[in-house]
């Protein structure tokens, strides 16, 4: 008793009123370890706090003298009443942790992660999570924090500040019609910009103006409705064209490995919207380019391949647009070697019977002759697995294929020349004349190969390219 009786006289005579009881007690059983029980023990407690209160003292600490020989009382108990406040803040800190109970309350983890700025990992050890790895316990965090509302911090706000000028750059480029999502990318979140935005006293857009200007980035017009244009598109869409529905636009696409398929695309669709041009890999060639474009809602016929029965409601001059559109898609001119000749002939060709049917139709009403045949192709051919029957819609007649191909408006522009040049021949020419066409043709195919090899290496070159700088 003598001992608690020194120490509550020295604590008190430091004037630290506001040590707990809890501390002084704490400190008391301390220094009884320490010094021993017992006569001694008390006198020499007493004669520490009689040094203390010494005016040539008043500077040292409370307990310096108090010592035994085990060691000083100084390395169990603070020795200024300030280090024992401290030490009683941070068990007060301390105290919450220890209370934590799973599941979390959204008080608790407002407290942890937003005041405090702990990360998940450490909320996750804090209510010691035992899983599998620390992951799992940080996700399972995560998820509670988004249960609870909570909003996540931005996972690079401590390393990156946002400048003006990156500022600059998302205002013109929300005026520009994108959206708060598409400006934050991955480099910040949709707030941050939000934030930015609203403190410069930018004008918002509301949800539903945001989205139709997200999807309207470029102008879109309508279709003409032009009828022998429709049927055209309608053959191109029996054969290359890809075509979805895309939001409110009608999507068309193309993928191929030749410039002058690329190029009547973009003449078709670019006067009524933008068209997009990408690399990507192929099977038969290796590389070659998508196109797309996302059109009005009046190219909606465009979305499904009218049966046969309603193109067998087309006018005279729709079928032949319709033949024309399906042979700049699924159409080849060619020479063929006869009776010591190369003469021009042309096909078509497609898969599907009814399709074929309803073309050789369409050519006897032209006045035509043609010859429907089907081949056999191999299991594997260039990549391409799996037995298939592929038909032909052909016309080897000179005169024939002369009054057909004057007949379509070709817009292709490989087809095109090679129209041009057979119509430009005599059937009764001369056999130099023959030959001097057969040149003209022979150079004319050799630069569409060159440019065609030109045009994959050059999808080839932009994938490299991409894969370099890594997008």
């Amino acid at each position: 008793m003598n001992s608690s009786f020194a120490l509550l006289w020295c604590v008190r005579g430091s004037s630290v009123v506001s040590v707990s009881l809890a501390v002084v007690i704490s400190a008391v059983c301390a220094m009884e370890s320490a010094e021993g029980v017992g006569p001694e023990a008390s006198k020499k407690g007493i004669g520490a706090s009689a040094n203390l209160s010494a005016p040539d003292n008043l500077g040292e600490p409370a307990f310096d003298e108090a010592r035994s020989d085990s060691g000083s009382l100084s390395k169990v108990a603070p020795n200024r009443p300030d280090q024992i406040k401290g030490k009683m803040s941070e068990t007060a800190e301390q105290e919450p942790e220890s209370k934590l109970i799973w599941p979390p309350t959204k008080g608790d983890l407002l407290r942890l992660y937003v005041e405090q700025r702990l990360s998940a990992r450490r909320i996750a050890k804090l209510y010691d999570l035992k899983y599998a790895s620390e992951k799992t316990a940080e996700s399972t965090v995560l998820y509670h924090l988004k249960r609870k509302g909570i909003e996540r911090r931005d996972p690079a706000e401590h390393i990156r500040k946002v400048t003006e000028e990156m500022v600059d750059e998302w205002v013109k480029r929300y005026e520009r019609g994108e959206s708060l999502k598409q400006i934050a990318g991955s480099q910040v979140s949709p707030v941050t910009v939000f934030t930015h935005m609203k403190r410069r006293g930018l004008q918002l857009r509301d949800k539903i103006e945001a989205q139709i200007e997200a999807v309207s980035k470029y102008e879109r017009r309508p279709f003409t409705g032009d009828r022998l244009d429709k049927a055209y598109l309608t053959g191109l869409r029996y054969g290359d064209l890809n075509v979805v529905r895309h939001g409110r636009a009608i999507r068309v696409r193309l993928s191929t490995t030749r410039p002058a398929m690329a190029e009547l695309f973009e003449s078709l669709f670019s006067p009524y919207a933008h068209v997009s041009k990408y690399p990507r890999r192929a099977k038969l060639a290796g590389y070659e380019w998508s196109l797309e474009s996302d059109l009005n809602d009046g190219f909606q016929f465009l979305l499904f391949k009218p049966t046969i029965g309603e193109l067998e409601t087309l006018s005279k001059d729709e079928v032949i647009a319709f033949l024309a559109g399906l042979f700049d898609a699924e159409g080849s001119v060619y020479l063929h070697n006869k009776r010591g000749r190369r003469n021009p002939e042309v096909f078509y060709s497609n898969t599907e019977p009814d399709l074929l049917a309803y073309v050789a139709a369409g050519l006897r009403m032209m006045g035509l002759n043609p010859k429907l045949t089907w081949i056999d192709q191999r299991l594997n051919r260039n990549g391409i697995e799996g037995a298939s029957r592929i038909g032909r819609v052909l016309l080897f007649r000179f005169r024939e294929v002369q009054e057909f191909l004057r007949a379509l408006p070709l817009r292709h522009p490989e087809k095109a020349a090679k129209s041009k040049l057979v119509l430009g021949v005599n059937y009764r020419a001369s056999e130099s004349e023959h030959w001097e066409f057969v040149d003209i043709w022979e150079k004319l195919s050799a630069q569409i190969a060159s440019d065609r090899d030109a045009f994959v290496q050059s999808a080839r070159r932009a994938i490299e390219s991409k894969t370099r700088i890594g997008i």
